[in-house]
């Protein structure tokens, strides 16, 4: 049976993220954490103890993040996804798309993966001159093949493994650059 291909929205809820009013200032004693573009620029991960606190103080409850929703950064070159798995109260801000998964059918780590993809990337329109945005009509549209659970499954756990060997061929590099420095430094002193 092939795998049948759907717009993001069949599967997915797609919301923006929250606006906040003027500049975030940092409140160690705060009850929300802020996520931000700059949160994710480096990190592959959402990091809580990272993010900017604040006191919510709107009339509303914060829309805050569940786990197993997907951050998709709107602003800049890279639209990278990110899947939230934290416990805590955390806000994504405006420059965020949150996308929640709304069938069985789907797992949100497969999304997120795919997001990722360079030609899912690729197809995203994005606008603007000075920095580039993608629009939630272009983020509805993408098109997400859809395989059975049991290949999602392989298919996040095959990515899994290529970014433990990243990181690992990353950590080797370190030890070796750090080992051929204590060799020259120990033959130009000898």
């Amino acid at each position: 049976m092939p795998t049948q291909l759907f717009k993001l929205s069949e599967l997915a809820d797609i919301r923006s993220g929250y606006t906040f009013r003027g500049a975030l200032e940092h409140d160690p004693s705060g009850d929300v954490r802020v996520l931000q573009i700059k949160d994710l620029r480096q990190n592959a991960a959402i990091e809580p103890d990272t993010l900017t606190v604040v006191t919510w103080d709107a009339r509303t409850a914060p829309p805050l993040l569940q786990p197993g929703e997907i951050t998709v950064i709107a602003r800049g070159d890279t639209n990278k996804a990110v899947l939230y798995v934290g416990e805590q109260s955390v806000v994504a801000t405006s420059q965020f798309f949150i996308v929640t998964a709304k069938r069985s059918t789907v797992l949100p780590a497969y999304l997120c993966w795919l997001i990722n993809l360079p030609q899912s990337q690729r197809s995203l329109e994005r606008s603007g001159s000075a920095i580039q945005a993608i629009g939630k009509a272009s983020l509805m549209e993408m098109q997400i093949p859809l395989p059975p659970l049991a290949s999602q499954q392989k298919l996040i756990a095959l990515q899994a493994v290529w970014d433990e060997e990243d990181e690992l061929i990353a950590r080797l590099k370190t030890n070796r650059e750090q080992m051929l420095q204590g060799i020259y430094q120990h033959l130009i002193k000898a």
